[in-house]
């Protein structure tokens, strides 16, 4: 059975952008619309941020100390991040850099995470 060809069969192409999204050429007058437009109501103002309870973030450990890590959240019977948080705290309470302000930059980038806009 021999192969139909491609170049009579093919459908008409579009003759227009207007054609193809609402089916009408652009030289067809729209219809007149009866109700109309409705006002423009203010913008709402900005959405109250509100603080986030966790921070969501990604890290690296080496094999041994992640495998050590999750054996003490196993027979701790902890979570994760309860098992983070206090190796953390008690890693920074000594480290006077931990407490100084970040510079404004750097602050307005980093700490935006700490807050969540309300929908």
């Amino acid at each position: 059975m021999a192969k139909p060809s491609m170049t009579g069969t093919r459908p008409r192409v579009a003759a227009s952008a207007d054609d193809l999204i609402y089916g009408v050429e652009p030289s067809a007058p729209l219809p007149p619309t009866t109700a109309p437009a409705p006002a423009a109501e203010p913008a709402p103002a900005e959405p109250a941020a509100t603080p986030v309870s966790r921070v969501v973030f990604t890290n690296q450990l080496k094999p041994e100390v992640y495998r050590e890590l999750r054996q003490y959240e196993y027979w701790a019977h902890m979570e994760l991040h309860e098992v983070l948080h206090e190796a953390l705290v008690a890693y920074l309470a000594d480290k006077p850099e931990a407490k100084k302000e970040l510079p404004p930059k750097v602050a307005a980038k980093t700490l935006k995470r700490l807050v969540r806009k309300a929908d």
